[in-house]
């Protein structure tokens, strides 16, 4: 019988600890695909806060593949969001309905008084290569902590909740594209919000 202990790690195929932090699981055509940061080179002192986006795939949710970094350091300009110092960190993946590509965003947190913003990149392949299309954004101006992004399986509108950083939830329309907000959004929502799907029904637990 398959089983996951708590508090054991977690192995890939070839005995190596998975390198997931912070991420999230996306399953297309009988495939689940477990992505997050990579944190191997990262220990104290290393000054090292991820080494780009790694992805494992799975048809048991159990047996994990490596499938290498789909989204890779960029070590040669310590400004980029991609070097390996920069906070980067909670990728969510979404699927454009119409186009079949990929799109990632990622939150890259404050360092010396500067503001959270998010990176956008995109991609034909869930496993990649992606590519940086919107750099520092802030939804409404607005600081963006932890976020996730939704798209609607029957209309294929997404939309991205984030949380406004130690205040309140905000859940703002995404362009068609899924790259950008539209500039429209929902009243603030309490920030200990669950959204919920079963079936065709959505709702919002709030507490």
């Amino acid at each position: 019988m398959l089983a996951v202990r708590p508090g054991e790690e977690m192995l890939d195929t070839n005995g190596a600890r998975i390198q997931a932090h912070g991420g999230s699981i996306l399953y297309l055509d009988g495939i689940f695909y477990w992505y997050g940061e990579n944190k191997e080179r990262t220990v104290p002192g290393s000054g090292i806060w991820h080494w780009g986006v790694r992805c494992y795939a799975s048809t048991d949710l159990y047996t994990w593949e490596d499938q290498g970094l789909i989204i890779s350091p960029e070590l040669g300009d310590t400004s980029s969001p991609l070097h390996p110092a920069q906070l980067l960190d909670r990728p969510h993946i979404v699927r454009q309905p119409d186009s079949g590509r990929f799109v990632c965003w990622l939150r890259v947190s404050s360092r010396a008084g500067r503001p959270q913003a998010l990176l956008v990149l995109v991609a034909d392949s869930i496993l990649g290569p992606y590519t940086k299309v919107r750099l520092g954004l802030r939804p409404f101006g607005m600081d963006a902590g932890d976020f996730d992004l939704v798209v609607d399986p029957e209309d294929g509108k997404g939309y991205c909740y984030f949380e406004r950083v130690h205040r309140e939830l905000i859940c703002a329309d995404l362009t068609h594209d899924l790259t950008d907000v539209t500039g429209y959004l929902l009243n603030p929502l309490s920030a200990a919000t669950t959204a919920l799907r079963a079936g065709s029904a959505c709702a919002l637990r709030t507490w």
